[in-house]
């Protein structure tokens, strides 16, 4: 009699855990944000910037990517206290890879981007 209820109970959880794959599986999935500025360019011609910030480039390309589009950062209009903020912001998300060491690279280039181009 114990294991034909033990057998119940398993089936029983069996088929709850089918029922609710199922519908785990037919839910919307959530589209990732998209923004104007993703719509543009997404590299920058850096050749003609100073070596420093080249290198700068190079640090932004590889952990602003990790996240977004490069177009993201390089088709908006921030101003220098902007970029600062939007930077340690990012640097707060989950996964971004940012550091204090890594962040100042980053927000030099941007500030010079916006600035010279």
């Amino acid at each position: 009699m114990q294991r034909a209820i033990v057998w119940i109970v398993v089936l029983s959880v069996i088929v709850l855990v089918g029922i609710g794959m199922m519908f785990a599986l037919r839910a919307p999935r959530d589209m990732p944000k998209t923004y104007p500025a993703d719509k543009g360019p997404n590299f920058i011609d850096v050749s003609a910037y100073p070596q420093k910030i080249q290198d700068a480039y190079k640090v932004f390309e590889r952990k602003c990517s990790r996240c977004h589009t490069l177009a993201r950062p390089i088709n908006s209009d921030f101003e220098q206290e902007e970029w600062r903020t939007y930077v340690y912001k990012m640097m707060r998300k989950p996964g971004s890879g940012l550091t204090p060491k890594t962040a100042e690279p980053i927000i030099e280039f941007l500030i010079y981007d916006e600035e010279h181009r």
